[in-house]
């Protein structure tokens, strides 16, 4: 699956590029930006809700308030997390 590189832009914890396979909205406006599903379910991210951290989320429990997912090259019409941006591809 196509991903989309996210850099840290205040350089707080890292300039790491992150590779983001999935963009996912919930009910509660809450947004996750997911590297791919494990053989489990479970995928590692960033996620901007009450507060913004990095962690792990199953997507059997958050797939029921989904109103919102974005992958391969919708990735390129959803701005970058809070802080961060889009790694240029050159």
């Amino acid at each position: 699956m196509k991903t989309r590189n996210i850099i840290n832009s205040n350089n707080e914890d890292t300039t790491e590029p992150f590779a983001v396979a999935l963009h996912v909205i919930l009910r509660n406006f809450w947004e996750y930006y997911l590297e791919e599903p494990d053989k489990d379910g479970v995928a590692f991210g960033y996620v901007m809700g009450v507060e913004n951290e990095w962690g792990s989320v199953s997507m059997d429990e958050i797939k029921p308030y989904i109103i919102s997912t974005a992958k391969g090259a919708e990735l390129d019409e959803i701005m970058p997390p809070q802080g961060y941006h889009w790694e240029e591809v050159k």
